[in-house]
């Protein structure tokens, strides 16, 4: 199964957190914008190997950002009517939105061109957090968002949530996670921060502005949202993620099983005939075509099947680590420590991080990092 990413990188504001590429934009700048991505995705349409092998076997379409729904109805529209020959066939459509931003339109828009899947990022409930982090929104238009997507028919909803922000504490975090709970919701991202350099949010840490929660408490969150999850029938698959029974994400679930997939639109990335092809991030780069392609050798494409695999709770396949490579992880990569240091187990033919270890994530990812003894 292959994918589509689209990105879309404008929002109406932007968040003390974020470090992806995105602006405040003009309307001809976004107009603009989309003639070059929809031109982009038509050249790839016309390329054989994408029309023989591609077309009629896209598993999933994701529109992300960036605040996708901070276009205009017709703007959106305009980009959906090019992706409606993959959005027709594919089995997920997902496409992100602040919820301040979601009308009865948007959502009915979804709907026409099937999509099937929205993610809402909330990140907290709290108003306080909210604006620190320099979210818009209000716990009630959350509801209100989730409302008017159900009320169009689309029932699959992820909401993507925080924890390890500035000033929260364990119970701020119990009173979130059991907001999230209360919506009914059938998936539920839940991230740590990361401090990330040229974001507000490190500025004000750097200025001694704001702190941060110590590592023993963030742990002690994750710790808690994972079992008050797990107690209301949600599966956590990935690190971050958790879904009730058949709601994982499909396309999410596809980079980290390192299936294809394509990246339109500026910074986007996509991977396939075994190359990392990235857009450049800069518009006037973007619309000049600058991108940059890296052909990965045997043992990076070894590297990032165990790392990506090691993201998700039931681990790395064996079996299909050898249909791919002709090897086995323990011929390519010294990871007899890890089982000593009871970092990892096999359990059912899969290689997993063991379950209470499951945030000691980067010790594990460190045996699959460098070194150029290796070749395959």
């Amino acid at each position: 199964m292959k994918g589509i990413y689209v990105h879309i990188p404008f929002c109406n504001s932007i968040c003390s957190y974020c470090d992806f590429p995105k602006q405040i934009a003009k309307e001809e700048v976004k107009n603009k914008y989309l003639d070059h991505l929809i031109d982009e995705l038509s050249q790839y349409s016309k390329e054989e190997w994408f029309r023989k092998d591609w077309a009629t076997s896209i598993g999933s379409v994701y529109i992300g950002g960036g605040t996708p729904n901070s276009l205009t109805l017709s703007q959106l529209e305009r980009l959906l009517k090019a992706l409606e020959p993959y959005l027709g066939v594919a089995k997920e459509n997902t496409i992100e939105i602040n919820p301040e931003l979601l009308t009865k339109e948007y959502a009915h828009l979804f709907k026409k061109y099937k999509i099937n899947r929205v993610s809402i990022g909330v990140q907290s409930f709290n108003s306080t957090l909210l604006k620190l982090i320099r979210r818009n929104h209000t716990e009630s238009q959350v509801e209100e968002a989730i409302k008017l997507l159900r009320d169009s028919g689309i029932e699959n909803i992820n909401i993507d949530m925080m924890y390890g922000l500035p000033g929260q504490t364990m119970d701020l975090l119990k009173e979130d996670v059991e907001k999230a709970i209360e919506l009914n919701v059938p998936h539920i991202s839940y991230y740590s921060l990361i401090l990330e350099e040229k974001t507000i949010l490190s500025y004000q840490m750097k200025h001694t502005q704001i702190s941060l929660p110590d590592d023993d408490l963030v742990v002690d969150m994750a710790n808690y949202l994972t079992k008050k999850l797990k107690m209301r029938q949600f599966k956590h698959y990935e690190i971050s993620n958790y879904a009730k029974k058949g709601y994982e994400s499909i396309h999410n679930l596809g980079y980290w099983n390192c299936e294809e997939y394509i990246g339109i639109g500026a910074s986007a990335c996509g991977y396939h005939h075994n190359e990392r092809i990235q857009n450049d991030a800069s518009l006037p780069s973007y619309f000049k075509g600058s991108k940059t392609v890296d052909p990965l050798t045997l043992r990076e494409r070894k590297q990032e099947f165990m790392m990506l695999g090691f993201r998700k709770l039931e681990g790395v396949s064996i079996v299909e680590y050898y249909n791919r490579f002709k090897t086995y992880p323990k011929d390519d990569f010294d990871i007899d420590y890890l089982y000593k240091n009871r970092l990892i187990e096999e359990k059912n033919g899969f290689i997993r991080i063991k379950s209470d270890k499951i945030w000691l994530g980067n010790l594990v990812f460190e045996a699959f990092v460098g070194g150029d003894e290796f070749e395959g």
